[in-house]
């Protein structure tokens, strides 16, 4: 009888943590209940959510305006280096026009009041001095450059025969001959 007592003390001895622990498994699902209706109400978790909702959806908005905006971005890009390409290509000319080299023009005779001259624009070759001058330019014909005269006190027999053979010296060709006052046309610089 001894070893029932000492089973009847235990059994009462566990009794008590066996009613608590059935207590609990049975009041766990209205406690967790209770807990999550507190914290909605005491932290606002729904409340909460939806903001955490709503700024999921407004990162993705702005991540579609800054996906438009990038595009947006590179054809601007674009658009000013086509603008910059041309702005360098259009300062090049004017530097071009502005280099004393590409003004000076050799001159053949001696102007005279009231005499018109000839603007003649000729090929030749690259040793003659008229076209290894500062007046002469390149071309695109190896050993023979391009330069621009005047021929002055010419008259207009001798230079329509000229303008009939286009041949200027030795190994020269014309490429334009017009009567000159004077003044330089921007063609012809």
């Amino acid at each position: 009888m001894v070893a029932f007592m000492e089973l009847a003390d235990v059994v009462y001895a566990l009794l008590p943590s066996l009613l608590m622990f059935f207590a609990v498994s049975l009041g766990a699902s209205s406690l967790e209940r209770f807990v999550k209706n507190y914290a909605r109400g005491k932290f606002e978790i729904e409340r909460l959510a939806q903001e955490a909702e709503n700024m999921r959806e407004k990162l993705v908005g702005l991540s579609g305006e800054h996906n438009a905006l990038f595009e947006e971005k590179a054809a601007l890009e674009l658009k000013l280096q086509e603008k910059q390409s041309a702005y360098g290509e259009k300062l090049a000319k004017e530097i071009e026009f502005s280099d004393p080299n590409n003004i000076v023009i050799y001159e053949i005779g001696i102007p005279r009041p009231r005499q018109m001259g000839w603007y003649i624009k000729a090929i030749g070759p690259e040793m003659h001095e008229m076209f290894s001058g500062p007046g002469s330019t390149v071309c695109p014909f190896p050993g023979r450059r391009a330069a621009r005269l005047i021929i002055w006190g010419n008259e207009d027999e001798e230079m329509a025969r000229l303008r009939s053979k286009k041949v200027f010296g030795a190994l020269s060709e014309i490429m334009v001959i017009r009567r000159f006052d004077g003044k330089l046309r921007m063609s012809d610089v």
